[in-house]
């Protein structure tokens, strides 16, 4: 009799709970992975998964998702007692992100914390301009003090890249190019190695 009345109590509670399913995308209609779903008031949350999708489970009234990312305004969507399917779409927050530079070493930093300068060039920027045979070329013009010739003139050649002046009488002026904290060889055969 003590078994039959815990598996009633067992379904009676069951029956109190459903299951909140759906999917977080941007206004682009791009998947959020990684996106915080919870149920306003109490500490149920889960996070969707590579496909923006989430699943939580939550009492059978009426309840109230906060959906946050990273880059998108915060979002508080009402679900109904009925309602087991809710996609969200969130908006991107202009304002919460600071500037952040990647240094060489691939250190993360903002870029009022450097002490040095720093400059930013879009991808349309270099579109624009587009040089077919190397994209260095293309940054010519892009960036502040910087000089960039092209090397001995053939398709995938080196550019010669001088920031700020000349800087040395007997070495290579050339900058120094790092790609995922990785120096990358940027040979300049025939041309001059100083002035």
């Amino acid at each position: 009799m003590l078994a039959v009345l815990l598996l009633f109590m067992a379904n009676l509670l069951q029956a109190q709970t459903r299951t909140i399913t759906g999917r977080v995308t941007s206004a682009n209609n791009e998947v959020q992975p990684g996106a915080s779903v919870v149920i306003k008031e109490t500490s149920k949350g889960t996070v969707t998964d590579a496909n923006g999708k989430y699943s939580i489970v939550a009492p059978t009234g009426e309840v109230t998702l906060v959906i946050s990312s990273i880059g998108f305004d915060k979002l508080e969507r009402v679900v109904g007692s009925g309602v087991s399917v809710a996609d969200i779409t969130l908006a991107e927050s202009a304002g919460n992100l600071s500037e952040v530079v990647v240094t060489a070493l691939g250190i993360s930093r903002e870029k009022k914390t450097l002490v040095y300068a720093t400059q930013t060039v879009k991808p349309a920027e270099l579109i624009e301009a587009r040089d077919p045979n190397n994209v260095l070329n293309s940054l010519q013009g892009k960036i502040a003090n910087a000089v960039i010739t092209q090397g001995s003139g053939g398709p995938g050649s080196g550019a010669r890249i001088v920031l700020r002046g000349n800087k040395s009488l007997q070495g290579s002026n050339n900058a120094l190019i790092v790609v995922d904290g990785v120096p990358i060889t940027n040979g300049t055969n025939g041309s001059i190695n100083s002035d």
